[in-house]
């Protein structure tokens, strides 16, 4: 009777485990801002919040 008992909150414990729903770090940051990177990659990853030019090459900077 006690392995029954036992087994049934090992199980009820369990499952309410999985029934969570994952947690969010930041629910407020819907919006994620575009990154902009150089195609040639002049800057060795570096990126940019806007379009526009590579200052190295003056390619038209890629949306990443």
């Amino acid at each position: 009777m006690k392995k029954l008992m036992m087994l049934s909150l090992i199980a009820a414990s369990f499952l309410m485990s999985c029934n969570q729903k994952p947690e969010t770090k930041n629910p407020d940051s819907t919006t994620v801002a575009a990154t902009y990177q150089c195609p040639m990659d002049c800057e060795k990853g570096k990126t940019y919040e806007k379009s526009g030019k590579c200052p190295v090459c003056e390619m038209e900077l890629e949306k990443k």
